[in-house]
């Protein structure tokens, strides 16, 4: 009978123990992360009776087995706050105690910054992550305190310009021919003119006329078609030959030699061809035949056979720098011409009437800064110009201007070359005056497109003095630019994209957290810059962390070793910025624990009265 006492009793302590875990859990019903507790009961050792049946067991009472936390995921409420995270999912944030350096685990993600700035609980608590490498953008290094300092962002020296531009096709040339013409020898040429519509390469010329000495002379009338002719210096005997064609003078006149001239016989003509590219001398074979054969007044007249040759040797020249020669070369009279766009050159040429032979140089000028000097500003030598600012090793910025002319086009293949130039005028550079950084050229096909010339070149660059010299800078024209590629199309030339990966030193603005936990700092310059990766952490046994008040649990035996990882990786939960976990307590589901706890306890506070009554009986039974 007194047993029954002690299972009473047992139920009293255990009910109440669940109205504490109940009143906890309501307590705590607006704490941030908070997880609720559930009490457990197991019945405790039987004792063994007998009975007219056999061996029977009559139980002790009960005992508190466990308090249970309740993981399950609270709801969020969404704040102003960028550092207020919540994990959604499993996990726990990371925290260091300043005091102990012991860490601990939460779900509570009300994060501030301290005067130091770290990354802290209302507690002092630091937050845990790894850094990110500013260059590879990867967390490196092991779980260290995240503290994001108000100094200054490092700045960045500009290593790549890369621009997206159209060229205009039809673009008009900015050459100017002729301008400094020196004579050496006798040379015939007058004058030098861009052809309208071409593109006459800049370059240093030298032209060189080579005359014909003899004319083509003829002897006279001849009887039975024998006789002398005499072709450009060179007598060629006719032998009488009964019935003697046209073809029959052509055989004697190619079997001389040095005459410079080719004979044949076309449709009975007797056809005199230059060895140089000329015209037609025709003789007809009628004249021949009847003896009368002789050069009229127009055959004498007519110079293409004996006049001069023109080469024109030009060594290309950008930035004062050869780029290479090219030769042209054509047989033109000795009478006074003006040759247009001779030989595909892109210049008219006219030559005074030759009497010998002689040598001219005379510069075709395209940048200015060809041939006077690499202070000169290029612009008004330029079809069209982009400028960007680039970045010193001192984060100071400098304005890079880039320079486009139409340098020429070829005919086989059908291409069009332009000239660029990087120039840095005088407030930009370390000398104080304009400076041409670098060039080089770009290759358009008939279509319009790139073919050559749109891959990094790299550039040096002398900024102001105090940065570091000869800053090498990639301009990309191509595709690598990261915006398209250049093109020539006949519209207005125009700047489509351009860039540059450099900045400024600048002021941390703000920070936001990513889902994956990076945090960024926002910085003045315009900068993101990602500085942290959040750390989580999560256990094979959650409910054997031991609670330490202030929403945080650290790690036992029971819970078994941390295993960590990046937000959102290894089965953990993304972060929620701008958002707080709340309790995940269920007021409803309390209240009802709480009446079953109240009506357990009241029930068991029965038994121990009811047996107190049957011992006072057992008592009375003496009386």
């Amino acid at each position: 009978m007194l047993s029954s006492f002690f299972s009473g009793i047992s139920g009293l302590i255990a009910n109440s123990s669940s109205i504490n875990v109940v009143g906890n859990n309501i307590a705590n019903v607006n704490t941030v992360g908070f997880k609720a507790s559930r009490a457990t009961f197991q019945d405790v050792l039987y004792q063994s009776i007998f009975g007219s049946s056999g061996s029977s067991q009559v139980g002790r009472g009960t005992a508190l087995s466990s308090v249970d936390t309740l993981f399950s995921q609270g709801s969020f409420e969404s704040t102003s706050e960028p550092t207020d995270l919540a994990i959604g999912g499993k996990g726990f944030f990371i925290v260091r105690s300043a005091e102990n350096q012991t860490n601990y685990y939460t779900r509570a993600g009300q994060f501030r910054f301290d005067r130091d700035g770290n990354l802290t609980q209302p507690n002092g608590d630091i937050i845990q992550g790894r850094v990110i490498d500013r260059t590879t953008n990867a967390p490196t290094g092991v779980d260290a305190d995240i503290v994001i300092s108000q100094a200054p962002s490092e700045p960045r020296a500009t290593a790549l310009i890369g621009m997206n531009v159209n060229l205009q096709s039809d673009a008009p040339w900015r050459g100017t021919p002729g301008s400094r013409t020196t004579t050496a020898g006798t040379g015939n040429v007058t004058d030098v003119a861009g052809s309208e519509g071409k593109y006459a390469r800049a370059g240093n010329y030298t032209s060189l006329i080579a005359t014909r000495t003899a004319a083509l002379t003829g002897t006279g009338t001849f009887s039975a078609c024998t006789g002398t002719l005499t072709i450009n210096g060179t007598d060629v005997v006719l032998t009488a030959i009964t019935g003697a064609t046209a073809a029959d003078a052509a055989a004697a006149i190619n079997l001389a030699a040095g005459l410079a001239v080719t004979a044949s016989d076309v449709g009975g003509e007797l056809r005199l061809v230059a060895d140089n590219v000329g015209e037609d001398i025709v003789v007809d074979d009628s004249a021949i035949l009847t003896g009368s054969i002789g050069w009229t007044a127009a055959d004498l007249a007519n110079t293409d056979l004996y006049g001069a040759d023109l080469t024109l040797t030009v060594d290309q020249m950008l930035g004062g720098v050869s780029q290479g020669t090219t030769t042209f070369n054509e047989h033109i009279s000795v009478s006074a011409a003006t040759l247009t766009d001779w030989e595909g050159s892109g210049l008219d040429i006219t030559c005074g009437a030759i009497a010998a032979g002689g040598t001219q140089t005379f510069t075709v000028a395209g940048f200015s800064t060809d041939y006077v000097s690499a202070t000169v500003n290029p612009a008004n030598t330029s079809n069209y110009s982009t400028s960007v600012t680039a970045y010193d090793s001192l984060g100071q910025p400098h304005v890079v201007t880039v320079y486009f002319r139409k340098s020429y086009e070829t005919t086989v293949p059908q291409q069009s070359i332009w000239e660029w130039m990087a120039h840095l005028d005088a407030a930009d550079s370390a000398t104080g005056s304009n400076q041409l950084a670098g060039y080089g050229s770009l290759t358009f096909n008939n279509n319009g497109a790139l073919v050559s010339g749109g891959l990094a070149i790299p550039v040096d660059f002398d900024f102001s003095q105090g940065a570091q010299g000869d800053q090498a800078i990639d301009l990309v024209f191509g595709s690598g630019s990261g915006g398209g590629t250049t093109t020539q199309y006949p519209i207005a030339s125009t700047t489509n994209f351009q860039t540059q990966d450099g900045y400024p030193p600048g002021t941390l603005l703000n920070v936001t957290v990513a889902p994956e936990g990076v945090i960024s700092g926002h910085y003045s310059n315009g900068q993101i810059l990602n500085l942290y990766q959040i750390t989580l952490a999560n256990f094979n046994n959650p409910n054997g962390l031991r609670r330490e008040g202030s929403n945080l649990y650290s790690e036992t035996i029971e819970s078994g070793v941390a295993y960590t990882s990046a937000p959102g990786e290894g089965g953990l939960g993304k972060i929620n910025p701008n958002s707080l976990e709340q309790s995940n307590v269920d007021l409803a589901t309390e209240f009802v624990k709480m009446i079953i706890a109240q009506r357990g306890f009241q029930a068991n506070s029965r038994v121990i009265t009811t047996t107190d009554e049957i011992l006072a009986e057992l008592m009375n039974l003496k009386r």
